[in-house]
C-alpha cells in the first residue's frame, strides 16, 4: 500500500516539476506554488515531496 502512495507521490512530483506549479500545505489552507513566482519554495516542497516517496518505498 505504501509503495503504491509512494509511487502516486513521484508521479505528482515529476507532473509538477513539468507543469512549474505544486501545491503545499501551508497552515490550515493547501497552497499553490508557482516555479516563476517563488523558485526556492517550489524546489523545497519538491524535494521534500521526493524524499517523502523515496522513504514510502524503502521503509514501509
Amino acid at each position: 500500500m505504501f509503495k503504491l502512495i509512494g509511487a502516486l507521490l513521484l508521479l505528482y512530483v515529476c507532473y509538477a516539476v513539468a507543469t512549474g506549479r505544486i501545491h503545499a500545505k501551508a497552515g490550515v489552507r493547501m497552497r499553490e506554488v508557482q516555479r516563476i513566482d517563488s523558485p526556492g519554495y517550489f524546489w523545497s516542497v519538491v524535494v521534500i515531496y521526493a524524499a517523502l516517496s523515496v522513504v514510502l518505498f524503502t521503509v514501509f
